[in-house]
């Protein structure tokens, strides 16, 4: 009596609350008072209806609510569905999958049922994606309707103007976060004084479906489903409305976003594979699984066939089919239920291939106020003191994109980096903060705040093997390595124990800084104070590739990285309105400089995706960012022109590559691809020369050549043993001087890199090349690449190069060269992953014009080519013995 007492009173005070906001007008409740127990369905609009729906029920009868347990269990609404006598059942997701959820709500409801209570259950079990309800194939309301107790009675509940509150998928294209709303609606409460709150019209229909329900029931799901859909929709698809929050605001110009997640329309959205791309014995492992399982028709079984449109399976056939897979492949899927929409998504899974039809966060890149001018870079500067100044105007302006974290504008980029800046402080021991990220926003936070802590990144490059990081780490003596959580797991085999202690995870220390660590930052930001950093001090320790040796620390200091910048932006024109496209890691020279430092100096907006060999990802983000920048090597930009179709480049005004040679099929397939609208800029660059030399000029272009030298960098052509300078045309070793060459490696035990010639001081490139009449330079090899064989130099290569023109594929790497002039004799071999005929490739290369000398002397066939990070081939995993 009690309970029922504190029932009637709580509800009496919930609908005081809820008329200060909704208008509720309630029809045909009267079948409530039958005296029977009622399995009540309402179509579910937003978070806010089950309140709404519950508490117009208790005037007129109890009711329990089957609820799923994310919502059940959330701290501000769990006591009220504790004290109303709420069931929670299981959300059904990746992390949280019971296949015996539908027995648990049967067995719950028709319990209850049996003792004469009324049950409320939402049959479409998710928020509505649209102005109508669509089931989506779920059971839980069918089967308990075909096991229906005799005197128990079936109620639709018709809701309607909810489509577009706050409380809606309407509002930002996905479930709102439930406490971030309910604080949003008490500070529109206070903001309107309480009484003057804009009310929203909310009409609620109740009618008795019992018999037609039943009727259609005994046919099938599907008709059950159709049955209630064809209820709720029966007067039409709702238009969204969107009430202003403010009583004295004017009208709320607000549209639906571009997608919104569960909606119809985001379930037909689906990337469309071919046969060509799904390996056949997968698809056929897949087929008899959804044949087993789902009792599906194998004819019925495509690769682009949508699970639920199609093939009408729900989430609880859809988890089934994935554990099966999982057992079947071997593999642990990492995927969200929702974003699991075909036939070909469920042979991802089986590939352990990632998804990509997430929802993406808005880009908002559009909303910029900033004046458009020339991007120049300040050489004589220091890099924190050209990002506090950067950034302490037009805070508003859009700064920075990626999936994880969407949009950051510079007030609010450069708030978090102060932050985070008081955090290593606190944390880090020693000048060097070791980083250990891919391309991702919060990369270059974490960059940025270590230079306004007045510390050192230390770029780490977690693809080169356990050696290669156990030499890194010690070579500079990193005590701590800041990673995340999320990254670390998926790298973790990697690394080797040393390093994986050394690891300390950014976003959990965010989430424990006290509120003092937030104050100090909070100070900092107001402050904008520059550390006491010089342009002489190191800015960075990046480390040389290692394709063929152990990697070398390279300092480069700030007037290196911000000398090499100036020089570049004076060398081809770039406007502060472009928008940069970041997928090559940060521990990438060209990515750290580029695409880390310059938008850090520029506030250039940059979309960053953390995983350059995922095509389709890489691709999506460009889209969704409207990129017009991209920056890569040849591998990254190849794979990703590969995938590339119709429009989808259209945005794109400019490409640059370097770090190995650009092919002329991948500069052939982007004028393609662009329709000839933006311009490819092949470079060169080295790690220990901050590290951009060369670039193209986009008024003039030569084939085969990596441009001219940018402003600051001067070059020459020496013999290979005397130093002394080649005329023009004539191929000899590459030195360069300028202020953006570093000073000389870390470890004083190596060999200098620098010669003199004529009292001047060289940095030794290692390629082998020539400057033409015009200044452009054209690179014809690496020393180490080359070979001695008979008294003659052979190049592999240019080996590798004539044989990639016979047997080369866009999309990927299908072979390397490698040689070995200190085995007797000297020997070439050539790796590949497809199937070569040595005599076929020998012939070629002779028809190539290459002496009998540059002949292949063995074959071996592998999987894969190796790769480093950068893209570029590993040629010290393959050996030519």
């Amino acid at each position: 009596m009690l309970k029922r007492t504190l029932l009637a009173v709580l509800d009496r005070i919930l609908l005081a609350l809820i008329a200060l906001r909704y208008r509720v007008t309630v029809k045909g409740a009267d079948v409530l008072l039958d005296g029977r127990p009622h399995l009540i369905l309402p179509n579910h609009q937003a978070l806010m209806d089950p309140v709404i729906v519950v508490t117009e029920i208790y005037r007129f009868v109890p009711v329990v609510p089957v609820v799923l347990d994310k919502y059940f269990n959330k701290g501000i609404l769990k006591p009220f569905f504790r004290i109303i006598g709420g069931v929670p059942v299981t959300d059904l997701s990746m992390e949280n999958r019971n296949p015996d959820v539908l027995r648990e709500v049967m067995s719950g409801a028709i319990e209850a049922l049996q003792q004469g209570q009324s049950i409320l259950l939402y049959p479409a079990g998710q928020l509505a994606g649209q102005g109508y309800e669509k089931i989506f194939n779920k059971q839980s309301a069918w089967a308990i309707a075909g096991m229906l107790p005799e005197n128990a009675r079936i109620i639709g509940v018709r809701l309607s103007g909810l489509w577009g509150s706050m409380w809606s998928r309407a509002w930002v294209g996905q479930s709102p976060n439930v406490e971030w709303t309910v604080l949003k609606a008490l500070f529109y409460m206070m903001a309107n004084l309480v009484l003057f709150l804009p009310r929203r019209n909310v009409i609620l229909e109740f009618a008795d479906i019992t018999d037609e329900a039943l009727q259609r029931a005994k046919l099938g799901r599907n008709e059950f489903n159709l049955f209630l859909e064809s209820y709720f929709n029966a007067n039409g698809e709702e238009p969204v409305r969107f009430l202003k929050h403010y009583f004295y605001a004017p009208a709320l110009k607000r549209t639906l976003p571009e997608r919104v997640k569960g909606s119809v329309a985001d379930i037909e959205t689906t990337l469309l594979f071919t046969e060509e791309e799904i390996p056949e014995d997968v698809l056929r492992g897949v087929t008899a699984i959804l044949v087993q399982d789902a009792h599906l028709e194998e004819k019925a079984i495509t690769l682009n066939a949508n699970l639920s449109l199609d093939l009408h399976i729900d989430s609880l056939g859809l988890v089934n089919v994935i554990m099966a897979i999982e057992e079947r492949f071997h593999r642990k899927a990492d995927v969200e239920i929702a974003t699991v929409k075909t036939v070909a998504d469920l042979c991802l899974i089986a590939m352990n291939r990632k998804m990509d039809n997430e929802l993406l966060k808005p880009c908002r890149f559009d909303d910029r106020r900033s004046p458009v001018t020339r991007v120049t870079v300040d050489p004589d500067a220091t890099i924190p003191a050209l990002f506090l100044k950067t950034f302490s105007h037009y805070g508003k302006d859009p700064f920075a994109y990626d999936k994880l974290l969407g949009t950051t504008p510079r007030r609010s980029f450069l708030l978090k980096a102060c932050v985070v800046a008081r955090i290593l402080k606190n944390e880090i021991d020693g000048d060097y903060v070791g980083i250990m990220l891919p391309a991702l926003q919060s990369t270059t936070l974490l960059v940025a705040a270590t230079y306004l802590a007045g510390k050192i990144p230390v770029m780490l490059n977690w693809t080169g093997g356990p050696k290669v990081m156990t030499h890194c780490v010690e070579h500079v003596n990193l005590r701590q390595v800041v990673t995340a959580r999320s990254f670390y797991n998926r790298v973790a085999d990697l690394l080797p124990q040393d390093v994986q202690n050394r690891c300390l995870f950014l976003e959990e220390k965010v989430k424990a800084a006290t509120l003092g660590v937030k104050l100090s930052g909070l100070m900092s930001f107001l402050l904008r104070r520059a550390p006491q950093t010089r342009p002489e001090d190191v800015a960075v320790v990046l480390f040389t590739s290692g394709s063929e040796a152990l990697p070398k620390a390279v300092e480069l200091t700030h007037r290196n990285v911000l000398t090499d910048l100036h020089g570049s932006f004076e060398h081809i024109d770039l406007k502060t309105d472009e928008i940069l496209l970041a997928f090559l890691p940060p521990f990438h020279s060209f990515g750290f400089t580029i695409l880390t430092v310059l938008p850090l100096v520029t506030g250039v907006k940059t979309a960053y995706t953390p995983d350059p060999t995922d095509s389709r990802e890489v691709l999506k983000i460009l889209l969704h960012a409207k990129a017009t920048v991209l920056l890569g090597t040849p591998t990254f930009l190849k794979m990703l022109l590969a995938i590339s179709t119709g429009n989808d480049l259209k945005h794109v005004r400019l490409a640059v590559s370097g770090a190995e040679s650009l092919h002329p099929s991948v500069l052939e397939m982007f004028v393609q691809k662009t329709g000839g609208k933006a311009d490819l800029l092949e470079g060169y660059g080295i790690t220990e020369c901050s590290p951009v030399l060369t670039l193209n000029p986009r008024e003039l272009q030569k084939t085969k050549s990596v441009g001219t030298f940018i402003k600051g960098v001067e070059g020459l052509v020496v013999v290979l043993n005397t130093n002394e300078p080649l005329p023009q045309g004539r191929e000899g070793m590459i030195l360069v001087r300028g202020a953006s060459v570093f000073g000389g490696y870390r470890d004083p035990a190596l060999v200098s890199p620098f010669v003199t010639v004529g009292s001047v001081s060289w940095y030794k490139t290692g390629d082998l090349g020539y400057i033409d009449g015009d200044g452009y330079l054209f690179i014809t090899g690496r020393l180490k690449r080359f070979i001695k064989i008979a008294g003659e130099m052979i190049s592999l290569p240019a080996i590798e190069e004539a044989l990639l023109e016979k047997y080369g594929d866009p999309e990927k790497t299908v072979l390397a060269v490698v040689g070995d002039d200190k085995l007797h004799p000297p020997r070439i071999v050539l790796f590949a992953t497809l199937p070569i005929d040595l005599a076929e490739a020998n012939n070629y290369l002779v028809q190539s014009g290459f002496s009998n000398l540059a002949r292949i002397h063995a074959i071996q066939q592998i999987e894969e080519i190796p790769l480093l990070g950068t893209g570029k081939t590993d040629y010290k995993r393959l050996s030519p013995q």
